[in-house]
C-alpha cells in the first residue's frame, strides 16, 4: 500500500536573510485569513523573479520573496517585472506602521488566494 502524504496547497515564501520576527507580522496577516504558507531559505538576486518563481510553483499561484529591505508579493498570472505588492523595509518607519502594514500584506496575499478586496498599506 502506497501511504504518502499529499502536501497542502501553500503560499510559497522565499527567505534571503530576512529577520523573522519582523515577518511574523506578515505570516500571522496570512494564517489570519485562513491561508497556509511555506518559507524557504534561497539567495535573492532578482526579487521580482524569487517572487514570480514561487508564485508560478505554488499551487495557489501567490508567491512572496523577503530580503532584510524588502518584500515582494506577486502572482503567477502577472509578468514578472509588475509584482502585486513590493514594498521596502524602512527603519526609520515606525515600529507600529510597519508591523500593520506587514500584516496587511500577509493578509492580501492570502485575500489574493480567496478572491476577496484587498486592505490598504498605508
Amino acid at each position: 500500500m502506497h501511504n504518502q502524504l499529499q502536501e497542502i496547497p501553500a503560499i510559497l515564501v522565499y527567505l534571503d536573510q530576512a529577520e523573522n520576527e519582523q515577518l511574523n507580522q506578515m505570516f500571522w496577516g496570512m494564517e489570519e485569513e485562513g491561508i497556509p504558507f511555506k518559507t524557504t531559505e534561497t539567495r535573492i538576486a532578482d526579487i521580482k523573479q524569487e517572487a514570480h518563481k514561487a508564485a508560478s510553483l505554488s499551487p495557489l499561484a501567490v508567491g512572496i520573496a523577503c530580503t532584510n529591505q524588502e518584500i515582494v508579493v506577486h502572482s503567477r498570472n502577472l509578468t514578472p517585472e509588475n509584482p502585486l505588492f513590493q514594498i521596502l523595509l524602512h527603519r526609520q518607519s515606525p515600529e507600529n506602521q510597519l508591523n500593520s502594514q506587514l500584516r496587511n500584506l500577509g493578509s492580501n496575499a492570502a485575500r489574493l488566494v480567496k478572491g476577496l478586496p484587498f486592505k490598504p498599506l498605508t
